[in-house]
C-alpha cells in the first residue's frame, strides 16, 4: 500500500531487522535529539516535508525523510572511529538497497558525516535525506466540504 503509514513501517522494519542497528527512533524535529539516551547504533527517522503534484496528469506524493545513523566508539581509537564511520555509511547503503527490493522508489541525497568528541568516547553520525515518490489516485477526488 502506498501511504505514509506503510512507508514508515518499511523504514522501521529495516531498522528493527538489521543486525547492526540496536534501535529505531522517530523524531519530529532535531530538538528532540537533545538530552536523549541512545542504544548505539541507532537509526533516527525524521519526516521532513511532502510535495503534492499532478504534473503531466501523473498525480504523486513526494515524501521527504531525514535519516541519521548514530554510533559510539571509545575516544583515542582512530581505527575504531574510522570503522564506525564506514559502517554508518554501509548501513545507509543497505537501507537504500532494501527500499529498492521492497519496490519503493526513493532518491537519496549526499551523506553528511560528523564526529563529536566527548570525554571517554566519540559519537559518529551519518546523515542523509531521502524522498519517496508514491502514486496518488489518477482522478480528481471529491472535496470534503
Amino acid at each position: 500500500m502506498n501511504n505514509f503509514s506503510s512507508l514508515y513501517n518499511v523504514v522501521k522494519s529495516f531498522g528493527e531487522l538489521h543486525n547492526m542497528i540496536n534501535e529505531v527512533v522517530l523524531v519530529n524535529s532535531e530538538d528532540e535529539l537533545d538530552n536523549r539516551e541512545f542504544n548505539y547504533r541507532s537509526m533516527v527517522i525524521m519526516p521532513l516535508e511532502a510535495n503534492i503534484s499532478r504534473n503531466l496528469n501523473s498525480p504523486v506524493y513526494d515524501i521527504g525523510f531525514g535519516i541519521i545513523i548514530i554510533d559510539k566508539v571509545l575516544s583515542e581509537n582512530d581505527e575504531a572511529n574510522i570503522q564506525s564511520i564506514e559502517e554508518n555509511i554501509f548501513v545507509i547503503g543497505q537501507f537504500q538497497d532494501y527500499l529498492e527490493t521492497e519496490g519503493y522508489d526513493a532518491e537519496f541525497g549526499s551523506v553528511d558525516l560528523s564526529n563529536t568528541k566527548m570525554d571517554d568516547y566519540n559519537i559518529t553520525t551519518a546523515i542523509t535525506d531521502f524522498t519517496f515518490t508514491v502514486a496518488r489516485k489518477p482522478y480528481n477526488r471529491g472535496i470534503d466540504i
